[in-house]
């Protein structure tokens, strides 16, 4: 028993060998941590992400200024000084940015990494206030340095009850990709009204039309029958034809005329047709763009049937009847046929042998 319950002197060794070495190690670590936290900042490096996309509001200079503008300097500071949580929270709160990582790398450089807010919309809304808006619906005060091409939704009136608020933003995030992904409508509306709560108006640049697009259910097949309405109509009568369109109804265009609107000259086909003999002569070939007869003028004035011409018996002159008859032309009498020739030398041999008989008896 006794023997089993002494230690052996190699295993005391082996152990003492086994701390010693790891005190050393524990110190040496120390002392260089130490060391590394006594350096002051190498630099400050500063990642934006996004930044080679069209909507890029900031830049590194800008991220650097809102750090010192709270009165902390990097360069003066070294590792272990320096609060790498307090830089981070200033740097969150930019309303562009979305989120930042601040650490601090072997070398001894600060990095600083930021997503950025992408912005989809700029909003108008009722009080007078303008901002932007990113996919989650974040609003974002306008840039003094940049103003970017998004689209535009005027009528928005801000809610008591946030979760009304939520979902307006939702419907505008969804039409501005809805519109952005399109190069078409991206050109062609440049403006989106929200006329209630969850109603759209659009307004176009071509035709200068109000589209009454209605709520955000089945938008992609709304704008698919209005493409088509401008391909088979727009383009053969006109885009200035019609001042509303409305596409909130399945399948349908309905579209309200302009008022005074006349048709293009290049679409009437002006053919003159010669007033028929006997029977009409049938125009073919002729397309009519307009098959409603015009409207009558007012106040037009129709044209005079000429009255007959009464004779009207009277006493008449008795030397102007006289003289009447004196100034009258005469008719002239037909002259009578020739006779052939040879039946005038025939009677004339007669009438001569006749004499020569009547010479002889006597």
């Amino acid at each position: 028993m006794e023997n089993q319950s002494k230690i052996s002197p190699r295993k005391i060794k082996r152990f003492a060998v086994v701390s010693i070495v790891l005190i050393i190690f524990s110190a040496i670590l120390i002392a260089a941590n130490r060391k590394q936290s006594d350096k002051p900042i190498a630099g400050t490096r500063v990642t934006l992400k996004y930044q080679d996309r069209e909507e890029n509001f900031l830049k590194t200079k800008d991220v650097e200024e809102l750090i010192s503008q709270q009165g902390i300097n990097v360069d003066n500071q070294t590792i272990a000084t320096i609060n790498v949580d307090e830089i981070e929270r200033i740097v969150q709160s930019n309303p562009w940015i979305k989120d930042a990582q601040v650490f601090v790398d072997n070398k001894g450089t600060l990095n600083i990494e930021v997503a950025q807010r992408l912005p989809v919309a700029r909003i108008f809304a009722d009080d007078g206030t303008s901002f932007y808006i990113d996919t989650a619906g974040f609003e974002m005060p306008l840039s003094q340095n940049y103003a970017y091409s998004v689209p535009v939704f005027t009528g928005y009136v801000k809610q008591a009850n946030d979760s009304i608020n939520e979902h307006n933003k939702k419907s505008m995030v969804f039409l501005s990709s809805i519109i952005k992904e399109d190069s078409f409508w991206n050109a062609q509306i440049t403006q989106v009204d929200m006329e209630s709560l969850n109603n759209f108006n659009f307004y176009t640049t071509l035709g200068r039309q109000k589209i009454r697009f209605g709520d955000t259910s089945a938008a992609i097949a709304k704008l698919d029958n209005l493409m088509a309405f401008y391909k088979d109509v727009s383009n053969k009568i006109g885009w200035d034809r019609y001042n509303v369109l409305d596409i909130r109804f399945k399948g349908q265009v309905l579209a309200t005329p302009s008022i005074g609107w006349m048709p293009p000259k290049d679409t009437i086909a002006e053919v003159a047709v010669p007033k028929p003999a006997t029977a009409p002569i049938v125009a073919q070939n002729v397309v009519a763009t307009n098959t409603k007869p015009a409207p009558a003028k007012e106040n037009a004035v129709a044209p005079r049937k000429p009255e007959p011409v009464k004779k009207v018996a009277g006493k008449v002159d008795p030397k102007k009847k006289e003289e009447a008859k004196k100034t009258a032309v005469k008719p002239v009498a037909k002259a009578k046929p020739a006779e052939p020739a040879k039946a005038r030398t025939a009677a004339a041999k007669k009438a001569e042998a006749d004499k020569n008989k009547k010479e002889k008896k006597k």
